[in-house]
């Protein structure tokens, strides 16, 4: 009896914590690294430090130009303009999945024919709320999750 008591006090220890955080603060929001990305021909000037997601093996970085002190993404009606490195001239595939709640999959816009590591894109989530976004190119792969708000 005493072991469902203590099961039970600590279920609702944490239904009690849960319901105290709001939504973002639930969120697993990737904190972006503050680097300066590759140089690349196809960027007019010379490589500048700022917020970017990297991978592990560094071949796939995303500008997170929209960090600083909140790690929040607002969403714009036009989308979010992206700006990306992966393997040169490789296909950038981008999708994305809400994590709290049901919605429709992110859209991603990529142009192409970007010959060389840049490659740009426009990012469309449907829905405020926490998503997984996912970069695959070639062999290599970079997920973030950032919490996405008007």
């Amino acid at each position: 009896m005493r072991r469902y008591f203590v099961v039970a006090l600590v279920t609702l220890t944490l239904l009690i914590a849960l319901a105290a955080c709001s939504p973002a603060e639930a969120c697993p929001v990737s904190e972006p690294v503050w680097d300066k990305p590759p140089e690349d021909s196809a960027v007019q000037n010379p490589p500048e430090y700022g917020y970017y997601f990297v991978n592990e093996d560094r071949s796939m970085w995303a500008a997170a130009w929209w960090t600083g002190e909140a790690l929040l993404l607002s969403k714009y009606e036009d989308g979010v303009k992206v700006g990306w490195f992966r393997p040169e001239g490789a296909t950038l595939e981008i999708t994305g999945q809400r994590l709290d709640a049901s919605a429709p999959p992110l859209e991603s816009h990529i142009p192409c024919c970007y010959p060389t590591r840049f490659q740009s894109s426009g990012l469309y989530f449907p829905t405020e709320g926490c998503w997984e976004v996912t970069a695959r190119a070639a062999d290599s792969e970079l997920t973030f999750t950032v919490w996405v708000e008007r």
